[in-house]
């Protein structure tokens, strides 16, 4: 066993010692074996998200891309969650009543307000297109005037004004040239949104045949012509000077849609009136036994407390017709020199009679209480004074081209420059509705309506 042991620890005395190079390495790898056996074992939560962040990789890695169908499919869903969020609106959310929402539209001062409020959500349009809360709301509000027509051209209201919006839109919705009607209808007034059209007979009669529409529906209703026994009855021989139909609206106890066309004959001194009712479709006439000044001449009537009012040029009186008693009477004006282009009978409010007149460079009002229909009443005095534009005084022409409810239509022309703008009865504010510089000759008529969202049909 001596023997035996003794070559062993010959052969380990033998072994080579080991290089440097080998000591570095072995002093390399101890540590590594050294901070491996310190690093902890991962955890489960580690290793469940290494896993599920892997997978998702992954998954993206495989997802094909959306075909077109799939995001046009999305997009839908998307608009149609939407709508049904929108359609909820406030006043689902408040759980408000309708009559609730009714009040408080109605406390919005302008018809634009209303018109924003409805594209807010399906229930306040649903709430504010009901025929019967529009019946509310015209019933407390005046049109806007939204531009001005004469038949064959229709001027709308120019921006920055509040109103170009809702004219726009008219414009668009509206067919002026009343292409729905055959060919050969003039122009003739326009009152309440509805306009009234007349066409001659024959070259031997100054009457026409008349017809009234309502160019934003496209609809008309034809006036019947003037039965012969009552044109007998009123000495009419077919010869006249003048004959001036107009558009005035219905009686006290008259619906809403009701109108009268009034047409006026002047007969050597004399005055013969036709009035057409559309609520019983008759026509019934009236002479007048007040003879006329020399060169008094009846013009474009006016209306105003259901009356009608002709100014005769250059003198200073006004032949008046009370449309409920059919009696006329003579209403004292102030003296002249004013053209009937250049004064109006309006409804100044408070019960009174307003007359305006077009001075050198103001538009005045004069009023008296409305008594026993102004006859033998206060003398007129004066009450305001508006200034015209300072830009349009001088070598501008002005005259009255119109009234529309609350509004009376103004013209500012220097050749063919025209210019049109609004005064207010109730504010007194005038404001500048239209240029037109294209060299047409036009004399517009105001116009007022309810922009198309918020207009029933007039006929």
């Amino acid at each position: 066993m001596a023997s035996a042991s003794a070559p062993r620890r010959s052969a380990r005395a033998c072994r080579p010692l080991p290089q440097p190079a080998d000591g570095a390495m072995a002093s390399t790898s101890a540590p590594r074996r050294s901070a491996t056996a310190r690093r902890p074992p991962p955890r489960l939560a580690d290793s469940a998200m290494a896993s599920t962040s892997a997978r998702r990789r992954t998954a993206r890695a495989r997802r094909p891309l959306p075909l077109a169908a799939d995001r046009a499919t999305a997009s839908t869903s998307a608009q149609a969650r939407a709508r049904r969020r929108s359609a909820r609106g406030p006043a689902a959310l408040t759980g408000l009543p309708d009559e609730v929402w009714e009040d408080i539209f109605l406390r919005l001062d302008a018809a634009a307000d209303l018109a924003r409020a409805s594209a807010a959500c399906s229930s306040f349009r649903r709430i504010i297109s009901e025929r019967r809360f529009l019946r509310r709301f015209r019933s407390l509000r005046s049109p806007a005037v939204l531009g001005f027509t004469d038949g064959d051209l229709y001027a709308p209201v120019d921006p920055p004004h509040r109103s170009a919006p809702e004219a726009r839109a008219l414009e668009k919705a509206a067919d002026f040239t009343f292409s729905f009607l055959p060919g050969g209808w003039c122009f003739r007034h326009a009152r309440d949104g509805r306009v009234l059209l007349a066409r001659g007979i024959s070259p031997k009669s100054d009457f026409c045949d008349f017809v009234v529409c309502d160019p934003m529906y496209r609809r008309c209703v034809k006036i019947p012509r003037i039965p012969d026994d009552l044109l007998a009855s009123a000495a009419y021989n077919g010869m006249s000077h003048h004959v001036f139909p107009i558009r005035a609206p219905g009686g006290e106890n008259d619906e809403e849609e009701s109108f009268r066309v009034i047409c006026t004959v002047q007969l050597h001194g004399k005055v013969v009136v036709f009035i057409f009712s559309s609520c019983n479709q008759t026509w019934r006439g009236i002479i007048s036994t007040i003879s006329l000044p020399r060169y008094g001449r009846v013009g474009m009537p006016d209306y105003a407390h259901g009356c009608v009012h002709w100014l005769l040029d250059f003198t200073g009186y006004s032949l008046m017709l009370d449309t409920s008693e059919m009696e006329f009477s003579i209403l004292d004006l102030l003296p002249p020199p004013y053209s009937e282009s250049q004064r109006a009978i309006i409804e100044a409010g408070e019960g009174r009679l307003g007359l305006l007149t077009i001075g050198d460079d103001t538009v005045d009002l004069y009023c008296k209480n409305w008594q026993n229909n102004g006859v033998a009443a206060q003398e007129w005095q004066h009450d305001k004074l508006i200034p015209l534009p300072e830009d349009y005084r001088i070598d501008y022409h002005w005259c009255i081209v119109g009234t529309a409810g609350r509004y009376v239509g103004l013209l500012a022309h220097l050749g063919m420059h025209f210019k049109y703008f609004v005064l207010d009865i109730k504010t007194f504010r005038l404001e500048e509705l239209c240029t037109l510089k294209n060299g047409v000759m036009f004399f517009g008529f105001p116009y007022a309506r309810f922009p198309p969202l918020l207009a029933l049909p007039s006929i």
